[in-house]
């Protein structure tokens, strides 16, 4: 369903990058007063693991750093997290750097060390902007797979006959019905959404094997789309299925991502130590 204006206007999760560690505690600072949840990275590098891992909202990047520098890593984010909006930092500004920022598509540009007032404020209109732009693609997405879905309901209304649904499925701790749409985990139910639980059958059928996220989006949601939105829309929610599923969602065991390329569920040999 999609957030009302309340939620997009929320705090939101933002990622600090810089070499520098002052302007990192500072800016952190800053943000928590506001509600934020807020990461920091002392490089490109190691923001791009954090990026990978954890679903942001918005970015905020030194211009000039070590290895990558911030324009190299607004490429980056541009690329494969286009919903992430970012703004960027530097101690040098000149109008060439400023516009060049902007026209590779950051949010917003300031110079270091930037007033807490317009930290805040940028921060903020950022946020709204990240979270809209994700809203208007969800929506439209949804909106195409129910016309397909439409297309195809006598299909659909045929019985599957599917083998599928004539077995149970244990992945470690897990075991899934295939036929009843449940799913436990150490016999205690987990109650998953409809797109959830079809996410996860198709990962557990194909537990070892790597599945792209064309693939996932397509097989999932029903829907076909463009590599770089069917990683964000895949991505939303893995982070949502993972919550139930994980012992530990931060560090995920049954889940594993394959970056670049999508997502697979860990073969039985991986996850014997659970038993």
């Amino acid at each position: 369903m999609p957030s009302s204006q309340q939620d997009i206007s929320a705090p939101g999760r933002i990622l600090i990058v810089d070499d520098e560690e002052n302007i990192r505690r500072g800016l952190r600072a800053i943000l928590l007063k506001d509600g934020h949840e807020v990461n920091d990275a002392s490089s490109a590098e190691e923001a791009l693991r954090l990026l990978e891992s954890f679903s942001w909202d918005v970015a905020i990047v030194d211009i000039r750093m070590p290895g990558m520098s911030g324009i190299g890593l607004l490429h980056e984010i541009r690329d494969q997290w286009p919903y992430v909006a970012v703004i960027m930092l530097t101690g040098h500004a000149t109008l060439e750097s400023a516009m060049k920022a902007l026209k590779d598509g950051a949010q917003d540009y300031m110079l270091k060390p930037a007033p807490a007032s317009e930290i805040r404020k940028s921060a903020a209109a950022a946020v709204v902007a990240s979270r809209r732009q994700r809203e208007q693609a969800l929506l439209l997405s949804s909106l195409r797979s129910s016309m397909e879905r439409l297309g195809e309901l006598p299909q659909t209304m045929e019985p599957a006959g599917d083998e599928r649904t004539k077995r149970q499925l244990k992945i470690g701790d897990l075991t899934i019905d295939p036929q009843a749409h449940q799913v436990w985990r150490e016999g205690q139910p987990i109650s998953l959404t409809p797109s959830e639980f079809q996410l996860l059958l198709i990962l557990s059928e194909r537990s070892g094997q790597v599945i792209d996220y064309v693939t996932l989006v397509q097989l999932s949601l029903d829907y076909v789309a463009e590599q770089w939105e069917a990683k964000e829309l895949i991505k939303r929610h893995i982070f949502s299925l993972r919550k139930k599923i994980e012992p530990e969602p931060s560090a995920p065991t049954y889940i594993l991502n394959v970056r670049g390329v999508g997502y697979r569920m860990a073969a039985p040999e991986e996850l014997s130590n659970l038993d």
